[in-house]
């Protein structure tokens, strides 16, 4: 009885014991499984690739890509070094959301270390802490970097409208090569349909899939007309420019070779003169041929066009200030088109956006352009006796002729420069919304290939801005406008200068009823987002720039006709003047912004500033031409104002394509700060000016000494 009980008592122990081991085992394996299941559940609603992989479904998606996405998910939760690498690449929600920091987008430097082995140069005697499985360990499948671009609807982020700007979270993923953008789309919209994205859910975002990039060139691209047009221009221009280097070349050799044949000649026979030769009129037309052809081809010239573009300032010339004018102008457009097309890469938009509004009167500043054509071109035609003679002589048929004559050559001189910048900025944007990280609004290459007649007609400006193929062009277009009115309304006025004051008095009314008509119709307040929402109308419209250029003409006519102001100021009163007038002129500009104002206020103040604007720019350019205020107008005619004025026209026309390729060739978004943006802005000027300058002795200078050549050959032709 006493051995049963000792049986007995000994196998309850062992039951007791195994229990116990039993526990034990649950108790150590429960946190691992309980920390893999807290780990998948905040991953799904954290991490997007990961979540892609949870709602991943072989029955709606490519049997590979499931697969290998599964096997990240495995690799996720085991911590495998390739797979951490992929999770790491990815994107999650990125703080500053709510003001309006949109790009998560991983890393793709990472992403690229997941498909091959990274190579580090590592010292054996010093102590490292890594993993280094994380340079060496390589994912069983091959993967890729692609960027998923959402739409979004929220009232949690702060949403500054700006011109050819969209909002759009930019999403980086590293996936599986094998998940195609179907897949991508379908695995997308069912994780963020079914509410696991936790960002989603706090900020109500309502995400919506838009489209996907792989960052990869597109065989496409190369095979639009811009492409060719733009090869094609340059072969050709750089030909002629060989050409004429080689001509210029066997010139001066044949220049020295025929010195010394006549030094030699002088020597061996000095009466040599007696003889005579005969030409006949064939000889003399393949002589006048050859002539043309030569002078056809110095246009081209490199060297003598290099020469012209730094040719030595006249300090003395009556205007030597408007060119310096004119490229210091340049250079503040290209400072405000640097803040506005960063808003594409730029994580603080808000920061980003006060700069643009604080920065100066972007509604009136490029006024100054209008009011500079204007006075120029009626200070040259009215100085131009010649001119007046024949347009008097002349009968309405003939003027007309001549007007078209005038519009020609200026059609040329802008028109090569124009056209490649505009093929250049289509085949640019198709390339760069290929391989760019950043979703671009504007897409200039579609508007291009839709709307391109009319940037070759000039009327680009006339349409909707959100249409326009590159929309910077618009003040080119309404020069253009305003140089054909002008030349019909300064040939009136040689005969009929009455009639042309009242056009001109009807243009200004006109100018006063449109703006106080479109800004009561679209509730015009003032800011900055109002004249970006309302660009075409506001901004652009000839109707609405016109009076600046009036203002310049008359500026010019009063110059060339009367000379004298019909009121003497004394010498302290000059001064006082002198003083007021440029403090008028930055006042405008650097106006603080307005807040709170009706559209009637606001409509009236914008067109005050205009009026005021206009006025003080032409009273300036008199006060230039008269040769007073020698203070202000010394700083403009300084040498480095003076050298560059020739290329303020290139720089005018590429700045908008330097500055897009800043965000465009980006692996990551910008942050805008004072200082980076100070020294960025000084990067992109001098690279600007450079190529610039390139650009301007290629493709602007030799076609300027063309419509010269052609004037000249006309005139002679009228002479003969």
């Amino acid at each position: 009885m006493h051995e049963m009980k000792i049986k007995i008592l000994f196998l309850c122990q062992l039951i007791a014991l195994a229990g116990a081991n039993d526990v034990s085992k649950a108790n150590t394996s429960q946190p691992v499984s309980m920390t893999q299941h807290n780990l998948h559940e905040t991953f799904q609603r954290t991490s997007i690739l990961y979540g892609l992989s949870v709602v991943s479904n072989e029955q709606f998606i490519e049997l590979r890509c499931h697969t290998h996405l599964q096997l990240f998910q495995h690799g996720v939760i085991h911590k495998e070094a390739w797979a951490l690498k992929m999770f790491d690449a990815s994107a999650t929600l990125e703080p500053g959301f709510t003001f309006g920091h949109n790009f998560w987008l991983g890393n793709s430097e990472v992403c690229s270390a997941v498909g091959h082995e990274v190579h580090m140069q590592i010292s054996a005697y010093l102590p490292h802490q890594m993993n280094e499985a994380l340079l060496t360990s390589v994912a069983p499948f091959d993967t890729g970097f692609r960027v998923v671009y959402l739409r979004h609807n929220l009232s949690w982020q702060v949403d500054p409208h700006v011109t050819a700007f969209g909002p759009r979270v930019h999403v980086g993923l590293c996936l599986p090569s094998a998940c195609a953008e179907h897949d991508v789309r379908r695995l997308m919209k069912t994780y963020l349909s079914r509410g696991l994205f936790a960002g989603n859910e706090l900020f109500e975002m309502h995400l919506q899939y838009d489209y996907m990039k792989d960052l990869q060139w597109q065989a496409a691209v190369f095979m639009r007309p811009s492409f060719y047009i733009c090869c094609a221009f340059v072969v050709v221009t750089i030909g002629l420019t060989a050409v004429a280097v080689s001509s210029r070349k066997s010139e001066r050799m044949k220049a020295v070779k025929k010195k010394t044949t006549e030094a030699l000649a002088a020597m061996d026979t000095p009466s040599s003169n007696s003889s005579h030769y005969t030409v006949d009129s064939n000889s003399q037309a393949v002589i006048q041929q050859q002539f043309e052809g030569r002078s056809f081809i110095t246009c081209f010239d490199i060297a003598a066009n290099w020469q012209r573009i730094f040719v030595p300032p006249k300090l003395a010339h009556t205007f030597a200030a408007l060119n310096g004018l004119r490229f210091g102008s340049a250079l503040c457009v290209t400072l405000y088109h640097y803040l506005m097309f960063l808003c594409t890469g730029t994580r603080n938009k808000l920061t980003l956006f006060n700069y643009q509004v604080r920065i100066g009167n972007v509604d009136i500043f490029v006024d100054i352009f209008f009011a500079l054509s204007g006075f120029l071109q009626a200070y040259n035609h009215f100085r131009n006796v010649k001119l007046l003679k024949i347009i008097r002589k002349n009968n309405f048929v003939q003027n007309l002729k001549l007007i078209g004559s005038h519009l020609f050559h200026r059609y040329l001189r802008l028109a090569p420069m124009y056209f490649l910048v505009i093929a250049m900025s289509d085949f640019g944007a198709a390339l760069f919304d290929n391989i760019t990280l950043f979703h671009i609004e504007h897409k200039i290459h579609v508007n291009c290939a839709k709307y391109w007649w009319r940037n070759v007609f000039f009327i680009q400006n006339f349409y909707d801005h959100n249409d326009a193929c590159a929309l910077w062009t618009w003040s080119l277009a309404c020069d253009m406008q305003f140089s054909i009115l002008a030349s019909v309304l300064l040939f009136t006025y040689v005969k009929h200068p009455r009639r042309t004051k009242l056009c001109l008095a009807a243009l200004v009314i006109a100018n006063i009823l449109y703006t106080y008509a479109v800004g009561l119709k679209l509730n015009f307040d003032h800011t900055l987002e109002s004249t970006f929402t309302h660009l075409t109308e506001i901004y652009t419209n000839p109707l609405s720039r016109i009076l600046a250029y009036i203002c310049g003409c008359i500026a010019g006519w009063w110059f060339v006709e009367q000379r004298r102001l019909p009121f003497a100021l004394s010498r302290s009163m000059q001064q006082f003047c002198g003083l007021l007038l440029p403090l008028v002129v930055l006042g405008c500009i650097l106006k603080p912004a307005y807040a709170n104002l009706s559209p009637l206020a606001a409509t009236s103040i914008l067109l005050l500033e205009r009026i005021i604007f206009s006025l003080a720019c032409s009273i300036l350019l008199m006060a230039n031409a008269y040769g007073q205020m020698r203070w202000f107008f010394r700083f403009f005619e300084s040498i480095v104002f003076q050298k560059f004025n020739q290329v303020s026209y290139a720089i005018f026309m590429l700045n908008p394509i330097f500055i897009f390729a800043l965000p465009g060739f980006s692996q990551s978004n910008l942050y805008a700060n004072p200082l980076n943006l100070l020294f960025e802005y000084i990067g992109v000027v001098v690279t600007l000016v450079l190529f610039s300058t390139l650009f301007t002795l290629l493709f602007d200078i030799p076609y300027q000494n063309l419509s010269r050549l052609l004037i000249i050959r006309q005139v002679k032709r009228k002479i003969a």
